[in-house]
């Protein structure tokens, strides 16, 4: 029996979770920050949502970062099909999502790879031509600094993106050289070899 001017609601009967944990896709390693979001979830979820949000507008009990490990969990759910985005600030990485479904009182379990802005390449010595270790490369507009192997490549994730963004290469007695590349969110650029000249 429902009093008049309260909402009648279903008891909370369902001991379903969603836990996950959100990674770089490329190096495999957690991200912390991330904004995880429930986009659709079982009528019984979104019931839930908005009779919360009628007493409390601004709640988001459909979103939560990921902590230093790159956690996230969702307890006491109603058993269905969720889709989760998740996404962090800036350009160095691209959203991801990805969807499951529960069962009433078991556990699911989550992981999303977010896609790295990345810029990858080959650094070489001129006259002869050969693979050069140990040269600095970076982007002077950001902290973004890598150096390469024995085989001369490099790789720099994740970075912001930008077009004909200045792409500086330097090492011991070479003369400093730097080129433009153009870097799209989420994605992998292979940049030209670069050559470099002894100074």
């Amino acid at each position: 029996m429902t009093r008049p001017g309260f909402q009648s609601i279903d008891r909370i009967t369902h001991r379903a979770a969603l836990v996950g944990r959100t990674i770089d896709k490329r190096t495999l390693t957690p991200l912390a920050g991330v904004v995880l979001t429930i986009t659709s979830g079982p009528a019984a979820w979104t019931a839930r949502v908005t009779a919360l949000q009628q007493g409390q507008p601004a709640a988001r009990p459909d979103q939560q970062a990921t902590d230093a490990g790159g956690f996230f969990r969702w307890l006491d759910l109603p058993a269905g099909t969720y889709t989760l985005s998740a996404s962090l600030s800036g350009t160095r990485y691209a959203a991801a999502t990805g969807s499951l479904a529960l069962v009433s009182t078991a556990v699911g379990t989550l992981e999303l790879q977010l896609a790295p802005t990345t810029v990858t390449g080959i650094v070489q010595a001129g006259a002869p031509a050969a693979p050069l270790a140990m040269a600095r490369v970076r982007f002077p507009d950001s902290d973004d600094v890598s150096y390469t192997a024995a085989n001369g490549s490099y790789t720099l994730s994740p970075v912001e993106v930008g077009t004909g963004r200045a792409l500086e290469v330097s090492a011991q007695n070479f003369i400093t050289t730097t080129q433009a590349v153009t870097l799209s969110q989420g994605q992998t650029t292979t940049a030209a070899t670069i050559t470099l000249t002894h100074s």
